[in-house]
């Protein structure tokens, strides 16, 4: 949906008074908390995989550099 549709979906209109204004404000602030809280759930999410990634990278380093160990020194 563009812009237009969803000032549309407000009922904005160039003859609104204070209150229907205050109102449609109200809404789109609450429609940004909504959109905002849910982007940051997705960072959350983004920040935990990256976390396991490196954990993982760690251990397999950790691996490799064993089996190094063990080939040159026949452990």
């Amino acid at each position: 949906m563009n812009i237009k549709e969803q000032l549309k979906s407000l009922s904005i209109r160039k003859t609104m008074n204070t209150v229907e204004i205050n109102k449609s404000i109200m809404e789109l602030n609450f429609k940004k908390e909504k959109l905002q809280m849910e982007v940051d759930g997705i960072q959350e999410q983004i920040k935990f995989l990256v976390n396991l990634r490196e954990q993982q990278r760690m251990d397999n380093d950790e691996r490799s550099g064993q089996s190094l160990f063990d080939d040159m020194f026949g452990g």
